[in-house]
């Protein structure tokens, strides 16, 4: 039977580079390629997770969030955000259904959530 391994949404924007940019300083992706000048898509990666990065004239952006990223020390990661001045649209909450999660607002329009079980295991 064939295994789902993993997932890589693509997140259309108008500006492929400041979104990239903004992933890599602040979320700690890295670059595993990019295409065109000005660049038209870009994959990148930080750990198992990946995003792809694809310009778009008219980018169709999701009005909750393009995805949900499981992490450990969710509270690190929402601290850095915060101290860097990301724009926090859904604020540390402990969920009834045993995540601790928060969403910012990514350049190109994007929200990304990002959770942690409370037992302190990456949400998945």
């Amino acid at each position: 039977m064939t295994k789902l391994l993993s997932c890589r949404p693509n997140l259309e924007v108008r500006d492929v580079d400041a979104t990239v940019e903004f992933c890599v300083q602040i979320l700690g992706f890295e670059v595993e390629m990019s295409v065109g000048e000005p660049t038209d898509l870009a994959l990148i990666r930080a750990g198992e997770v990946g995003l792809g990065i694809v310009r778009a004239e008219s980018p169709g952006v999701n009005s909750t969030t393009a995805c949900y990223i499981g992490v450990t020390d969710v509270d690190e990661l929402h601290a850095r955000c915060r101290d860097r001045g990301v724009p926090v649209s859904t604020p540390l909450t402990d969920q009834p259904w045993g995540l601790r999660d928060f969403v910012i607002d990514i350049p190109g329009g994007h929200r990304l959530a990002f959770g942690q079980r409370m037992s302190g295991d990456a949400a998945g």
